[in-house]
């Protein structure tokens, strides 16, 4: 079965659950970096939302937190609050950084799913997102906005070097672990090609005929 991507104008990827560590080395992860590039000479667009099921530590009298132990294993589910991002337009050949910054541990001790929605493209043959279109990736790291120990942890002149030349966007470093790259980013539709028994050499996207 051939993949008709003109029913489909416009494609959805998903990085899947991600655990974000509280601390990244000494200091907190409170910033979410995802980044849009557009390698093509048109206008792309996509459509972010974050789906954020906060720490149990954090919010421990949240309803919907439920907590079973049991041995060796312990339970922790948590209501997913949904966060829309927005709809983004990327100008041909260039980058567009989403940036946001959490709050009292927000990020922290959370999993994280990032759904995005738009011009991309995917191979029919393994239904992975390709070069072509639309490329995305997400990092998780540390603000430098922090006061008190954290900010102390972290040399002086580094940070005062952050602020000076960087203001307050980007990460003083990212934590490895809750990066996700385009490559790992997993393509979501009910009726994927691969999934047919047929393969063929061609790869899906959003219509051309939309830009």
């Amino acid at each position: 079965m051939k993949f008709d991507h003109k029913e489909q104008k416009h494609v959805t990827l998903t990085t899947g659950p991600v655990y974000v560590p509280p601390f990244n080395i000494i200091v907190p992860n409170d910033k979410l970096i995802i980044t849009l590039k557009n390698p093509t000479d048109k206008k792309l667009e996509a459509q972010v939302t974050l789906g954020l099921c906060p720490s149990p530590n954090t919010y421990p009298s949240v309803a919907g937190v439920n907590y079973s132990n049991g041995n060796s294993v312990q339970k922790f589910e948590v209501m997913e609050n949904e966060i829309h991002l927005g709809w983004f337009k990327v100008d041909p050949m260039s980058c567009l950084r989403i940036e946001k910054t959490f709050d009292n541990y927000q990020l922290s001790d959370s999993v994280i799913r990032l759904t995005a929605t738009g011009d991309f493209k995917i191979c029919e043959d393994s239904c992975e997102p390709i070069c072509g279109l639309l490329e995305i990736s997400s990092v998780v790291g540390f603000s430098g906005n922090w006061s008190g120990a954290f900010l102390t942890a972290i040399p002086a002149e580094l940070v005062t070097l952050y602020r000076v030349y960087y203001g307050y966007s980007g990460v003083l470093g990212t934590d490895p672990q809750a990066s996700v790259l385009y490559a790992d980013w997993v393509f979501c539709d009910n009726h994927c090609p691969c999934d047919s028994g047929s393969h063929s050499d061609s790869c899906s996207s959003s219509s051309d005929d939309d830009h």
